[in-house]
């Protein structure tokens, strides 16, 4: 209920903020654009569910907050509680004002007298509120919906929005309200009647307000006087010692009250899992999980006796374990870790590269030619990857994992890859031929690639510091498609998933069913840049390990690798 009244308010205040944005372009543009609010907000399922919303609203998120058993939380939830406090202080008079003047004694709602009584003298305050309305509903939109995997791709329009809305409404109001100053109009006059209304709707209203307050507060006071002559009970977390509570608040608010380091990505609304915990002991004096923990908790897939910090109200004795550890460096003065936002799933696609008989040539080479072999095969790696707007994730030995995507969509992303695998084929030729008289024999490289869903994020500790990662299923299939460039005689190997996404076809692909661990059933691939089968492989093997008669490198298997910089035409 909450949630659902607090969206129409935001639908509201949207609209009306972009009504007042198009005073940019006059008075005029602002009561054209009115016309059709007034359709909806003025019909009687606009105006109940408008009022409706008004009342709803402040009440739950009242008892939401008389339901805390402790203030010590997340700054952005202290920012939220004081404008929903203070919002209601400027708003009642600016409805009275407008819609319910309008009713009783059918006042001028239009933007051009409105605006006459609100600049100059009222406009800060106005502003003000404008400000606070806002800033309250993009707080809560964000804080509700960022722990879906989806809002990773809306965040960044959203923040734009965000932004410009409340100063497009600023601006098309400073401009209207000094426009409508100057409209010649008839000052307008007030009767005894109509003052003594206003003020006694605003005292009225203001009245019930500070009363709802007071309410809550009184029921604040006498639960804790209750509680604490019931007696406190021993919750004890592992690793962190026993502490002593009086029944009623939450275990997340536990963790808050005595500063133990936790994650709550949706703070404790049961949107998330991050808070959960495994119950040692007293499991079974818990009430059942409520219906969106149950929910939550069959979504993850959690085993027995694993709850919801944010839902657990123990009334016992209790032992947890907190399952997703939290770095003390981490907290905040609660105890909050705040999970960084850049963490979620998003469309990538990955590329593994591994040069072969990395093992035999390192036998024959000394430390030094090697690290300087090494150190000119990643130079060339880097660029190719960079210049098609990959990045390096992970370099391991005589190996390497990139992402693309991670900016683009997934077509462009698995043409960019692939783009760039053919580079990294062709520097490493460009390398055999300028260490032709060094290398005992030619370097290669295999390279796996593959698009979809994966895990982004970071690590971090004190031994190596914060690293970018990537990791899932996507990762893994990457990394068998690079083990199979072996077995399929191709330097590049390629899923066809990846390639159908890019929307192109390729000339000289080679396709190929292969098993992957974790599917049922073969994966369809592309080989790019393979070799024929057969003794057919074994001669060119055979030529590209002799050496012409300047002490050069021949390949036999010239022109194996197709010119992947150009896929060909588009399909379609």
């Amino acid at each position: 209920m909450r949630f659902a009244s607090g969206c129409i308010l935001m639908v509201f205040a949207t609209t009306h903020f972009l009504n007042h944005a198009l005073g940019i372009f006059g008075v005029a543009a602002m009561e054209a654009a009115q016309e059709w609010r007034y359709w909806f907000w003025h019909s009687w399922i606009g105006t109940v569910a408008l009022y409706g919303s008004l009342i709803v609203h402040p009440v739950f998120a009242l008892l939401r907050v008389a339901q805390r058993r402790t203030f010590r939380m997340p700054g952005r939830e202290v920012i939220q509680i004081v404008l929903g406090v203070a919002i209601p202080l400027l708003l009642i008079d600016h409805i009275v004002s407008t819609r319910v003047q309008g009713v009783l004694f059918g006042q001028d709602e239009s933007y051009h007298a409105v605006l006459r009584r609100l600049w100059p003298n009222l406009a800060l305050s106005q502003s003000l509120l404008l400000l606070l309305v806002w800033t309250h509903g993009v707080i809560g939109l964000h804080f509700t919906f960022r722990a879906r995997d989806a809002y990773a791709r809306w965040r960044d329009p959203f923040l734009l929005a965000a932004i410009l809305i409340p100063l497009l409404a600023l601006i098309g109001f400073s401009v209207a309200g000094r426009e409508a100053q100057m409209m010649a109009l008839p000052p307008e006059l007030y009767t005894a009647q109509q003052v003594d209304m206003f003020n006694l709707n605003v005292t009225w209203a203001k009245r019930a307000f500070f009363g709802l307050i007071g309410g809550f507060a009184g029921f604040v006071v006498l639960r804790e006087l209750r509680a604490r002559a019931l007696g406190a009970i021993a919750v004890r977390f592992v690793g962190h010692g026993v502490r002593r509570v009086i029944p009623g608040p939450t275990l997340l608010e536990i963790f808050r009250r005595f500063g133990i380091p936790h994650a709550a990505l949706c703070g404790g609304r049961a949107r998330c899992a991050t808070c959960r915990v495994l119950v040692l002991d007293g499991a079974d004096e818990l009430p059942p999980p409520g219906p969106n923990e149950a929910r939550l908790l069959r979504r993850i897939s959690a085993g027995d006796h694993v709850r919801l910090a944010c839902q657990i109200r123990p009334k016992r004795d209790l032992q947890v374990q907190i399952l997703l550890a939290a770095k003390q460096r981490g907290a905040g003065p609660s105890g909050t870790v705040d999970p960084d936002d850049r963490i979620g799933k998003k469309g990538l696609t990955v590329m593994v590269a591994d040069l072969r008989a990395f093992t035999a040539l390192s036998e024959r080479q000394l430390p030094h030619e090697l690290m300087n072999l090494l150190n000119r095969f990643y130079d060339e790696m880097s660029q190719a990857i960079a210049a098609h707007g990959g990045r390096i994730e992970a370099i391991y030995g005589d190996g390497l994992m990139a992402v693309f995507g991670l900016e683009a969509t997934p077509a462009r992303a698995g043409a960019a890859a692939i783009a760039a695998a053919g580079d990294m084929v062709r520097a490493v030729e460009a390398l055999n031929r300028e260490y032709s008289n060094a290398l005992p024999l030619p370097l290669r490289i295999g390279i796996g690639i593959h698009g979809g869903q994966a895990i982004v994020g970071a690590v971090e500790n004190e031994s190596m510091g914060r690293r970018e990662i990537t990791v899932g299923e996507t990762v893994m299939i990457a990394s068998q498609l690079e083990a199979a460039t072996r077995r399929l005689l191709s330097d590049i190997v390629v899923s066809a998933e990846t390639v159908s996404a890019t929307g192109r076809s390729y000339r000289d692909t080679v396709p190929h069913k292969i098993a992957v661990k974790g599917r049922d059933k073969p994966m369809q691939v592309y080989g790019f840049g393979s070799t024929p089968a057969g003794e057919a492989r074994s001669d060119a093997e055979q030529g590209m390990q002799a050496k012409d008669g300047a002490g050069g490198w021949v390949s036999a298997a010239k022109d194996a690798t197709p010119d992947l910089a150009d896929p060909g035409p588009d399909r379609g």
